[in-house]
């Protein structure tokens, strides 16, 4: 069990001089506000258009969901931290934190597996698509995503849980509650929690990244079989974009927890972790929605349809006041 005697973190943040901090601050806040704003337009959007009720943009509407809590496990404490210095973290808090960071983690390489799977079928059997990727099927697996990535992190949590932290406050070298210095903390033996973990981890990101892998390189192969030149290069453009992302965030969680030695924080591995808990929900949304044409024009006309009612409303009390 955790030492009775400690009851909360430091976490040290983003070590650098104020007015970098300043800086930081005022990037990070404006990434996650158009994190936000993007995820939030891809749910209203998928939702209210019956045109987008297929497996892919139901999808593409969990991923959004994910992102948006994602990225807001870490990023609102890091401005915290930035803005007025508060870098205390409770015990429970931080376990709490760790677990939401880790089994979201894990959600999203089953959603994106799940993502590349459905690609594969839309782009390789397309006459086969939509009696295998049915509503229900989809469902099932935007589900089984979701409830694995979250059980297998209570394994992860609970072995953090039972580790002694010697002392009243420990000083976290990082911006969030990460395995890697939590571990390097502990006063205990971790050998055990450590080749748990590595596992574990191991597990999820190699199995799903095969699977995603997979299905893109087969996809690649029915691109160059194409007879059309720019039909094959819009679908090129398009998965291309999309295993770019995919290779970044696979990247740089192999690098974070599956390569030997990752239980030594360093400035590298906080570097890496910005990028993956902070810049890839940012760029998901982008990437893999908002370009879409489909999505474009649906927006277009939401557009047209409220500045049309704004200037009917406009007219309206236009004419009511001063008509006369």
């Amino acid at each position: 069990m955790p030492s009775n005697n400690l009851t909360e973190f430091i976490l040290l943040g983003l070590p650098c001089s104020p007015r970098i901090q300043t800086f930081i601050y005022a990037v990070f806040q404006c990434v996650y506000i158009m994190s936000l704003f993007g995820n939030l337009i891809i749910i209203a959007t998928t939702c209210t258009s019956h045109q987008l009720q297929t497996p892919m943009y139901f999808l593409l509407t969990s991923l959004a969901f994910l992102d948006i809590f994602f990225i807001s496990s870490t990023v609102p404490k890091l401005l915290s931290i930035l803005l007025s210095g508060n870098q205390v973290i409770s015990l429970s808090g931080c376990l709490i934190q760790f677990y939401v960071y880790i089994s979201l983690g894990g959600t999203e390489f089953f959603l994106l597996a799940a993502m590349s799977l459905d690609r594969y079928l839309a782009i390789c059997h397309p006459l086969r698509y939509s009696a295998i990727m049915t509503r229900s099927h989809c469902r099932k697996l935007t589900i089984g995503s979701w409830v694995f990535g979250f059980l297998e992190g209570i394994p992860f949590v609970f072995l953090i849980s039972q580790l002694q932290f010697c002392g009243r406050t420990l000083v976290i070298n990082h911006y969030f509650c990460d395995a890697s210095a939590l571990l390097h903390l502990s006063c205990s033996e971790t050998w055990v929690a450590r080749n748990i973990i590595f596992g574990f981890a191991s597990f999820t990101i190699l199995s799903s990244f095969t699977a995603t892998v997979s299905s893109y390189f087969f996809i690649l192969l029915s691109i160059y079989g194409i007879s059309s030149a720019g039909g094959r290069r819009k679908m090129f453009s398009t998965c291309s974009s999309h295993f770019i992302v995919v290779s970044i965030s696979y990247g740089s969680c192999i690098f974070l927890y599956v390569r030997s030695g990752a239980f030594q924080p360093s400035s590298t591995e906080m570097a890496v972790s910005v990028f993956n808990s902070i810049f890839i929900p940012f760029l998901n949304p982008y990437i893999y929605t908002l370009r879409n044409q489909i999505i474009k024009n649906i927006l277009k006309g939401l557009w047209k349809m409220n500045v049309q009612f704004c200037g009917h409303i406009t007219q309206h009390y236009e004419n009511k006041y001063f008509g006369e």
